[in-house]
């Protein structure tokens, strides 16, 4: 059996041979590349022969999506010293988003976004106009390239989009402006979060006609933000609604659920989803990786495990790391619905040996001594 067909047989829930370890490290890779601190055996390697050369699986995300705006609206970037500057300018008025240089931690590093969208109802009311006068557009091209490149040894997904109200609140007005605005002008927020649905599954029905396996959604899902009744309200209609999209051309849909999800996880079960990624455990959230899988009753794909403090030397020495894999991870080796992979991601300063060190003691035993033996020693 490949790894690609190990890694698609795992997402579809069914029992595999061997424990598919699919690491994330996307951003220490950008990060280490871009300052000149990639270690040097890995310089010039591609991000894929680097999961290849560390023992994982490959676990691609490609783009080829792109939403096209109503010939009435107007669109730029800016930079402004340290600043990223995005407006968008309509008949009824402008929006404006800005993003801003964590200097402190270095040029490459994620921005913070210090300025969103919607401040005040008019500006709700703005990019409902923007949104409404939306449509999407697909390229399969970066799919098709994304899975020649990485053959059988892994899978392709097409990650983009979020729960409509995520969108909303997270991203276009942030969580506090959100909140005041739902909760004194629903009919308003709704009528917005409803453009986004249609613009999304429109999306992602555009996507599904495409060549990779999954389907993702990029929700950075988080229980402390998105409370159940919120979720039930409205992740669950989008979800079910991009599944039954999904699963009409023979793709796995997927949840980023990156956050503290302990309080949603019960309410994943018939939601729509087929896997949830990047859940955060121990110490990060208050839920053990055992506990998280037994409130998804085996009905829904968990892939995670690794909570990206634990790769970092602020998370403890090696061989804490070592003792966590071989007490938490090694004892879920053949459960269903469970993918071990990133929760979330490579942290720049990681020592990434212990990512490197993870498929090693996959396929490690201990002898009576209690020394490591390969399979090769077996």
């Amino acid at each position: 059996m490949t790894k690609r067909e190990r890694f698609l047989q795992a997402l579809r829930n069914t029992p595999t041979d061997e424990l598919v370890w699919a690491p994330n490290f996307d951003y220490w890779l950008n990060v280490n590349t871009a300052e000149g601190t990639l270690p040097a055996k890995y310089v010039g390697m591609s991000r894929n022969d680097i999961v290849r050369a560390v023992g994982g699986c490959i676990w691609n995300r490609a783009g080829g999506i792109r939403i096209l705006r109503d010939p009435s609206t107007g669109e730029r970037w800016e930079t402004v010293r340290d600043q990223s500057v995005h407006t968008i300018t309509t008949p009824l008025g402008d929006v404006r988003e800005v993003y801003t240089s964590t200097a402190s931690e270095g040029a490459h590093r994620t921005p913070s976004h210090t300025e969103h969208f919607i401040k005040s109802r008019d500006d709700l009311r703005v990019m409902t106009y923007i949104v409404e006068g939306s449509r999407c557009d697909f390229d399969p091209a970066p799919a098709a390239r994304a899975i020649a490149e990485t053959g059988e040894d892994g899978v392709v997904l097409n990650s983009c989009f979020c729960v409509p109200f995520i969108q909303f609140a997270k991203t276009d007005a942030g969580y506090l402006t959100g909140f005041y605005l739902w909760t004194d002008h629903k009919k308003d927020v709704d009528r917005l979060v409803s453009a986004y649905m249609r613009l999304f599954l429109e999306g992602y029905s555009l996507i599904a006609k495409g060549p990779a396996d999954i389907i993702a959604t990029g929700d950075n899902m988080d229980g402390m933000m998105i409370s159940p009744p919120i979720f039930e309200e409205y992740a669950v209609p989008f979800y079910k609604q991009a599944k039954e999209i999904a699963s009409s051309h023979g793709k796995i849909l997927e949840g980023h659920w990156c956050g503290r999800t302990q309080s949603l996880l019960h309410l994943a079960p018939g939601c729509g989803l087929d896997v949830v990624e990047a859940i955060v455990t121990k110490p990060m959230a208050e839920i053990s990786l055992a506990e998280a899988l037994d409130r998804l009753e085996g009905k829904v794909v968990l892939q995670g495990g690794i909570p990206s403090v634990l790769v970092c030397e602020q998370g403890g020495t090696r061989e804490d790391f070592e003792r966590y894999i071989e007490e938490t991870i090694l004892p879920l080796r053949g459960r269903k619905g469970f993918i071990l992979g990133m929760s979330d991601n490579v942290p720049p300063n990681a020592d990434f040996w212990r990512v490197e060190r993870v498929a090693q003691l996959l396929g490690e035993k201990r002898n009576s001594r209690g020394e490591h033996i390969t399979k090769e020693e077996m």
